[in-house]
């Protein structure tokens, strides 16, 4: 039996949350450089993850939308 990702794996608001607190610290005056650099891959896999979230949300809402004859 083939298994997949379960969508519910990702929570959309705290991936937001963390990816806010990574550009806080970056953005803040003291910064370790070789915590920034782990910081700052962890805060691109997490944009990477809410944008394909957000694309994925934005197909769904043109489904529903052509569904019932609401598309522009």
């Amino acid at each position: 039996m083939k298994t997949s990702k379960q969508p519910s794996a990702f929570n959309y608001a705290n991936a937001l949350k963390e990816l806010e607190d990574i550009t806080t610290y970056l953005e803040s005056s003291d910064v370790d450089l070789d915590k920034a650099i782990t910081m700052f891959g962890r805060g691109s896999e997490l944009a990477a993850e809410i944008e394909t979230h957000l694309k994925k949300a934005e197909n769904k809402i043109k489904t529903i939308r052509s569904k019932t004859r609401q598309e522009p």
